[in-house]
């Protein structure tokens, strides 16, 4: 059976209708017998449940589009049918979306149900340069974050780079902080681990003290246990806005005049990295990225920050030369002022400006 987790009602309201007093009850959707069988099918081909799950709901859609635009069964599909409903998803959905939801299509159709003839072709990603915060911003938003538990999010985002939907399944158990490393189960790359930094072990220490105790006993393991309101002391659920709600929370005191939200802060934190000339390999293996690329496609440099680069780089080139001019002119006085001797003025002059010709050199003449 597919999971409980894949049903479409978990965590909503259910609504009923009412008329002259009688309560009309709301069909209970049947799972089809088709997904359950692709669903053991996933189970041995991937090791993911995050990929078995978008995999699922990707031709769960795909079947429902399929009833009720063309009124057949899989046995009735040809060619067209596919490609009609990657003209859907290209009218209805943003591209990038399109690229898993496609593909997903292409391994049912394809590894599954045996039908090559049926595969259709996926869009390529589309690399969106987003306005990513900058370091002073980034500052602000970790200055700005006032509880344990708040400064617990913005740390595990900026150092640990944490996806939202990670932060779910942080477990005490998995924090080895003797070899500073924190282990993820699941995670878009399955099972994976990030380089605990010395802020983010100081943010765990922090916290912990502070943990509110679980209500329910499966939760004692869980790391974070929501602290105020109706679902005090329990671990919030993967479906929630907790990190959403936090994240903006913490921005709107940071007085930001924009939209900031939890996907904004790893691709900020990525391009800073590159901006503080850290080697992309490290920030390749704390993002937990397959390939190096991928990596690369976080850096959102604005054009603001290029300025800022260069004005930066080449004012304190120019500051150098200068205080090296200064102390060339200062040695030629102390030699005229007979404080230093000869002997010593030239080896002064040699260290000063060792890539000129001394014919070339002011104090020579």
């Amino acid at each position: 059976m597919i999971p409980s987790e894949m049903n479409e009602n978990k965590g909503k309201k259910i609504f009923v209708q009412t008329q002259l007093g009688q309560t009309i009850k709301q069909n209970k959707q049947e799972t089809s017998p088709i997904l359950d069988v692709y669903w053991q099918f996933l189970r041995r081909k991937y090791r993911s449940d995050h990929t078995r799950k978008n995999n699922i709901k990707f031709v769960k859609l795909f079947l429902k589009w399929i009833t009720e635009m063309k009124s057949k069964n899989l046995e009735e599909l040809v060619p067209d049918d596919t490609q009609d409903y990657k003209a859907f998803c290209l009218e209805t959905y943003k591209i990038n979306g399109n690229v898993g939801r496609l593909n997903g299509i292409n391994n049912f159709v394809d590894d599954f149900l045996k039908k090559p003839e049926l595969r259709i072709t996926a869009p390529r990603s589309v690399q969106v340069n987003k306005q990513v915060l900058s370091e002073e911003e980034l500052t602000r938003y970790k200055n700005c974050a006032q509880t344990p538990l708040e400064q617990l999010i913005v740390i595990y985002q900026i150092d640990g780079l944490l996806r939202p939907g990670e932060f779910y399944k942080l477990r005490i158990s998995l924090h080895d902080i003797n070899n500073q490393i924190l282990y993820l189960d699941d995670t878009k790359t399955g099972d994976n681990s990030v380089i605990l930094t010395p802020n983010m072990i100081k943010a765990f220490n922090e916290y912990l003290p502070h943990r509110i105790q679980p209500k329910q006993q499966e939760d004692n393991d869980m790391f974070i246990i929501i602290d105020r309101g109706s679902n005090y002391g329990l671990a919030p659920s993967p479906d929630s806005d907790f990190i959403y709600r936090h994240t903006k929370q913490i921005a709107m005191r940071a007085g930001f005049g924009r939209s900031v939200y939890p996907y904004l802060i790893k691709p900020s934190a990525i391009t800073d990295g590159f901006n503080q000339q850290i080697n992309p390999k490290i920030l390749q293996r704390q993002a937990r990225h397959k390939h190096i690329e991928t990596t690369l496609r976080y850096d959102h440099a604005s054009d603001q920050m290029t300025k800022e680069f260069f004005n930066r780089k080449q004012r304190q080139s120019s500051t150098s030369e200068q205080n090296k001019e200064d102390n060339v002119r200062l040695l030629l006085n102390k030699l005229l002022s007979d404080k230093v001797d000869l002997k010593t003025f030239k080896t002064g002059i040699d260290v000063l400006l060792p890539d000129k010709c001394k014919e070339d050199d002011l104090a020579y003449f």
